[in-house]
């Protein structure tokens, strides 16, 4: 079964109250307070673990080293042939290479779109093949998801994706890292939050990428949809001029996310 947005919300709002009913009703069995409280802790560190990315709690997402004049320019759920391409000769114009995580239903529907980016210099990745939430999903669904992705940017490009990915809306579940590394991928993350799919405006795109942009930094935005409504990328794209102009302000350079990351994570 395959669960949206919210429905995952609510499912794993579900196993947290269970993780906490838990505890209530050992409580009344013992007549004490403590397992109540192990079990909101629990339940805290539960959704914790599930929803934000950057914590450790179900894995390490992989870290990037901070090399002076670099940082990396990520882009989710394409390819889309009304925004990947401009955005990818536009960095390829100016001399900075991206990392895109595709999804493998899209490749399917374009893939003559992958082999103008691999030619233009910029990084594949793996960001699942049909964007689902894996919060609750199987080791077995894991798999399908990578395999997917990675057989469809195979068939595009001759080559599989770089061994990296990206859960969609960074979503994990206690077993995903491993069964990730498992596959011989790595679980990528990112830096604060751009937002650009909510459309907040060219000018809010730029100004938050903007307090992101550092040596290491990997920034989120998008070239497609990966709800399958075909939502536009336009903001973004009109945003990525303004945003190079201030990387190369700084003498950043984007570069593939997989040349920044640190050995062993």
């Amino acid at each position: 079964m395959r669960l949206g947005k919210y429905g995952t919300w609510l499912a794993c709002g579900l196993v947290a109250a269970g993780i906490v009913a838990v505890g209530v009703v050992v409580d009344l069995a013992l007549d004490t307070w403590i397992p109540t409280a192990l079990g909101v802790v629990l339940a805290l560190a539960y959704l914790s673990g599930t929803f934000v990315p950057s914590l450790p709690l179900f894995g390490r997402v992989a870290r990037t080293t901070p090399e002076p004049g670099r940082f990396a320019l990520t882009f989710d759920d394409g390819p889309d042939p009304r925004h990947t391409p401009e955005i990818g000769r536009l960095l390829a114009a100016r001399g900075h290479e991206a990392t895109f995580f595709v999804l493998g239903a899209h490749a399917r529907r374009h893939p003559e779109l992958l082999g103008e980016l691999a030619g233009e210099g910029h990084e594949l990745a793996s960001h699942g093949d049909d964007h689902r939430l894996l919060a609750l999903a199987l080791p077995r669904t894991v798999r399908r998801q990578l395999d997917g992705a990675e057989q469809a940017v195979a068939a595009a490009t001759g080559e599989p994706p770089a061994p990296l990915f990206r859960p969609p809306h960074g979503v994990r579940s206690p077993w995903l890292h491993r069964t990730v590394a498992a596959r011989g991928y790595r679980v990528c993350g990112w830096n604060g939050s751009v937002f650009d799919t909510a459309s907040p405006g060219v000018q809010a795109i730029v100004e938050r990428v903007r307090r992101l942009l550092q040596p290491g930094a990997v920034v989120l935005l998008h070239d497609g949809d990966g709800s399958g409504r075909g939502g536009s990328r336009r903001q973004t794209v009109e945003a990525l001029p303004a945003i190079l102009d201030e990387a190369e302000r700084r003498g950043l350079r984007s570069v593939p996310l997989s040349s920044l990351l640190a050995d062993g994570d």
